[in-house]
């Protein structure tokens, strides 16, 4: 008896692990730091997350090793990313069939399309449609825009969620076979729903709302009760059974479907992390907390009161009235690419503005759009010249930069990010321009700013032009029979080639290194124009693509931190998270004005959050004198 005992304890201890293994796989290869806030609540309800980054597909090994998945589907054909190969979809089927596997579907529901915007994502939520109705499993993702809380279900499967409406992002309306289905809804439409196959579970939800946990306590509650539903099978059975499946047809896909077969494992140098990362333990037992930066004095008496605002000469009086008003210490001005050029016309713009600067006690950030600058340098921009009559003669005495190219191999609108003539003969003079618009002074110019939205999303899906290429390789460590091979792929197979052979990890992260070391050049030089110089970011999404790591690394420094200037809350956890990578930065939280902002319960755990946890807050808002006095009275 003892015996058999004992063997029955091995067997439920061999079984526990893998029961509560969950694989996250993200077809944008995102940064760990940007889907860390989707694995905490399933990590919280007792899963081991794993995040695969640098391989973002099944394989036969996963059956074995993981109960659950989250699969996130990619941008395609819209924006360059990875998508769902013929080989996943067999994974996933195996999946959920024969085995109470889990199969958590987060399709891409991209916030500009909720701004009336062109969306991301159509591929992947076409193909995920296809799938689910294959499986005969009830639901599909629709065309209907969803941008508002979404509330449990009362007397649903998932009784636990509680009642309470809980921010959900943006969604596309779910269209279901059955009410039982649902788990979560707006007024009107499902957002989350489920089906039984067979013995598993298939979950379907957007990637915005499984993002929204850090949001708001409401939401990370429920997907918290979420993750441990889908732990306990007897509850499964308030969930109607899929019904009538039907052959997977592929034919029709807003671009062809990749032809991949499922791999026995992922390569070498594709290896999981854990999520959420545990901090790393420094020399001396101190960990990565007690990373303390220098903040200036400015900021560390008052934080950073900032308003991002674009710069034309007429409108500066009015926003300089606006900062005075709202009790704010700084302006941000993006100026235009055009207005950097030196000629008469811009010096007296510049010299007229340093001296409206300098009658003030606001400190001011000149900056400029990279996305600006890099397509200012690409050939897209040399076409249109040449459409619109340009010689060819004067068009090839303007060539510059080359273009950078996606994992596709096409070109992308911005210019390579590691050629040297982009570097030296448009980043570099937009850089010394900036520092010296008040003349290297300190009481002008307390800083340069650099917008890094639109160009961040192009070098997220890329990196694989020649001079990328070439850099990359070189911090492989390859032989040079290897590397000779390597440098005569066609752009078109780069990506598909590094990332079978588990190269992509090192690959990114020699590219990043190598913009970091210009950076930091860079820096140094700036530094000798204006000693007392500072370096801001502006992003709209957490900056995570190589190229803006690298810069961010190479402009930020212990003693001289970098100003973050993003839509991100979690401000102390993102600054631990940027330092283990060696970005210094001090993060401020973007401040959104309206009436729930400022009642009395709402604002003081704002002001918390903006000056404790935050070195501040900035702002993009109408500059009107109403919104300047509630600001005024917030930063009391």
């Amino acid at each position: 008896m003892k015996p058999l005992c004992l063997t029955l304890l091995l067997l439920v201890g061999a079984c526990q692990p893998e029961a509560r293994r969950l694989l996250l796989v993200d077809l944008t290869l995102a940064d760990p730091i940007v889907v860390e806030n989707i694995a905490i609540p399933w990590h919280q309800a007792g899963y081991r997350v794993e995040y695969r980054q640098f391989y973002p597909h099944l394989t036969r090994a996963d059956l074995a090793r993981y109960r659950a998945i989250i699969l996130l589907g990619g941008r395609e054909p819209e924006a360059p990313s990875d998508a769902l190969a013929i080989g996943d979809l067999a994974i996933l089927k195996e999946w959920i069939r024969g085995r109470d596997g889990v199969v958590i579907l987060g399709y891409a529901s991209d916030t500009r399309a909720a701004r009336g915007q062109r969306e991301d994502g159509t591929l992947d939520r076409w193909v995920v449609n296809q799938w689910l109705a294959s499986e005969g499993a009830g639901i599909a993702i629709g065309t209907e825009l969803i941008d508002a809380p979404a509330s449990p279900l009362p007397h649903s499967a998932l009784d636990n969620s509680g009642f309470a409406p809980f921010p959900a992002g943006h969604n596309h309306a779910l269209q279901i076979r059955d009410r039982s289905q649902v788990l979560a809804r707006a007024p009107a439409s499902a957002l989350v729903a489920a089906s039984r196959v067979q013995d598993g579970l298939v979950v379907v939800a957007s990637r915005s709302l499984l993002s929204s946990a850090t949001a708001d306590s409401r939401t990370r509650q429920f997907l918290i009760e979420l993750a441990r539903w889908t732990r306990r099978p007897a509850e499964w059975a308030h969930v109607r059974a899929a019904t009538h499946p039907m052959p997977l047809r592929l034919a029709n896909a807003p671009q062809p479907v990749v032809v991949h077969p499922p791999p026995l494992k992922a390569p070498e140098g594709a290896a999981p992390i854990t999520l959420p990362v545990p901090p790393r333990s420094r020399p001396g037992g101190r960990g990565a907390d007690d990373e303390s930066v220098d903040a200036p004095g400015w900021i560390a008496r008052q934080g950073m009161r900032v308003f991002w605002s674009r710069f034309t000469p007429q409108s500066l009086d009015s926003l300089l009235a606006f900062v005075d008003i709202a009790a704010l210490n700084a302006l941000a001005t993006v100026i235009p690419v055009g207005a950097l050029a030196d000629t008469l016309a811009t010096r007296n713009i510049w010299r007229v503005t340093a001296e409206r600067m300098q009658a003030t006690s606001v400190r001011w950030f000149p900056g400029v759009s990279l996305y600006a600058l890099a397509s200012q340098s690409s050939t897209f921009e040399r076409i249109r010249a040449r459409r619109s009559g340009r010689s060819g003669r004067a068009e090839a005495q303007e060539a510059g930069p080359a273009d950078e190219v996606n994992r596709h191999g096409d070109l992308m609108p911005v210019a390579c990010g590691l050629d040297s003539l982009f570097w030296r003969e448009t980043f570099r003079p937009a850089q010394r321009t900036l520092a010296r618009l008040g003349g290297a002074r300190a009481d002008v110019i307390t800083g340069v700013a650099l917008d890094l939205d639109s160009a961040a999303t192009y070098y997220r899906g890329s990196g694989f032009c020649d001079a990328d290429f070439r850099v990359g390789l070189a911090g492989l460590g390859l032989d040079s029979a290897d590397l000779r091979g390597a440098l005569a792929l066609p752009p078109r197979v780069r990506y598909d080639t590094l990332l079978e052979r588990g190269w992509l990890q090192r690959y990114f992260s020699a590219l990043e290194a190598a913009v970091a070391e210009r950076a930091v050049a860079l820096r140094g030089e700036l530094r000798r124009l204006n000693p007392d110089v500072r370096f801001a970011f502006h992003a709209s999404e957490m900056p995570a693509d190589w190229f803006s790591l690298g810069l961010l690394r190479g402009f930020s420094s212990r003693d001289a931190p970098a100003l973050l200037w993003i839509r991100e809350r979690r401000v102390g956890e993102l600054s631990r998270r940027y330092h283990e990578r060696e970005i210094y930065g001090l993060a401020a939280v973007r401040l959104v004005p309206d009436r729930a902002t400022f009642v009395p319960s709402e604002a003081a755990r704002l002001h918390r959050l903006v000056f404790t946890e935050g070195a501040g807050f900035w702002l993009d808002a109408a500059a009107t004198d109403s919104l300047g006095r509630v600001i005024r009275r917030f930063v009391r």
